[in-house]
């Protein structure tokens, strides 16, 4: 899997040239503006319809993958029984393009900014999807510390400002995994991060170390009332039983 902050720097540039020019139109912010729609909605109301939405497209089950990364120099990054590789948009040109790549935009967000501006962005996205954008998956990514109502908030309208884009990943080292099983409750159903064998105990300078074994990844998967599967290399889905082997 090929991971990208943006599918383009093009495209990233026309979401960016929409916030600000006023421009009508899919991009702008205007009264019509289809995930505008979804900003003053309660939460929970917003909850039932994100996580309705999750449900009618992919059941109620939330997966998690063992992935390695491909850096910049060629060195593979992560475990050697990954199901998934994935590249960063930074180290794609050293890499010889991402043409053949299943795309993940990494939408990146601060806490409590406009959320007018924010649903511009997202309709922005939506009008490049339709223009034939293939994504796999968006990462809603926060710049900085994400607060928790608002982040909540960001994953549900996600879900549904954006339904031709099948998954909605919540991004556990930026979020934190108490924050990303929330996320789970508002429309995500895929956790992103590190999937390892075995972890030493967050302590010390191990405190913020973001990776998770297998059964941590399936407990919060659990913890949210969702089933939990692991995501293999051919895409299926294998559902974890209730004792997991790290």
């Amino acid at each position: 899997m090929s991971v990208e902050r943006a599918a383009a720097e093009t495209a990233a540039t026309r979401v960016g040239a929409s916030d600000g020019d006023g421009a009508g139109g899919a991009g702008g912010a205007t009264p019509a503006s289809f995930a505008g729609s979804f900003a003053d909605l309660d939460l929970h109301g917003l909850a039932r319809r994100a996580n309705a939405a999750r449900r009618a497209a992919l059941g109620d089950r939330a997966s998690f993958v063992r992935a390695r990364q491909l850096m910049a120099t060629g060195v593979w990054r992560g475990p050697r029984d990954a199901a998934e590789s994935y590249v960063e948009e930074d180290d794609l040109a050293a890499l010889g393009g991402w043409e053949a790549a299943r795309d993940l935009w990494r939408l990146a967000f601060r806490g409590g900014e406009e959320r007018t501006a924010r649903a511009a962005r997202l309709d922005a996205l939506g009008a490049e999807v339709a223009r034939g954008l293939r994504l796999w998956g968006v990462l809603p990514t926060p710049d900085g510390e994400g607060e928790g109502l608002d982040t909540l908030h960001l994953m549900a309208t996600c879900r549904l400002a954006l339904p031709a884009v099948p998954h909605l990943l919540a991004d556990v080292p930026a979020l934190g995994p108490r924050l990303a099983q929330m996320a789970l409750g508002f429309g995500a159903d895929e956790l992103f991060g590190p999937i390892v064998s075995e972890r030493a105990l967050r302590l010390g300078d191990n405190a913020r170390n973001p990776a998770m074994t297998r059964k941590e990844a399936a407990i919060l998967i659990r913890g949210a009332g969702l089933a939990a599967c692991e995501r293999l290399a051919d895409l299926r889905l294998q559902e974890q039983e209730e004792e997991v082997t790290a």
